[in-house]
């Protein structure tokens, strides 16, 4: 013979935040100011990279390096200004 279990289920509540938004605004305006640091910095080592290459590339790359590397270095200063008008 089985017997059925007569309990309800609990069920688990949803933790309560205590942080005030205006505190969370905060750090996740922090959190995007690191992020776009990061991001900044990682761009200018591939541009200093790809400037590094053009030094010693044949001719025919020098240009075509050059070239990458000052479109990317533009687009990345203007997503950069972008970012962090937004993050203000």
């Amino acid at each position: 013979m089985t017997t059925a279990n007569t309990k309800p289920v609990r069920t688990a509540e949803p933790a309560k935040t205590t942080t005030h938004p205006k505190t969370r605004r905060h750090i996740g305006r922090e959190v995007g100011t690191l992020a776009v640091n990061a991001y900044e910095r990682s761009v200018a080592n591939v541009v200093a990279f790809e400037k590094d290459a053009a030094k010693i590339a044949p001719a025919p790359w020098k240009s075509a390096l050059t070239l990458s590397a000052e479109l990317i270095e533009e687009v990345n200063a203007a997503y950069v200004k972008t970012a962090r008008q937004t993050l203000r």
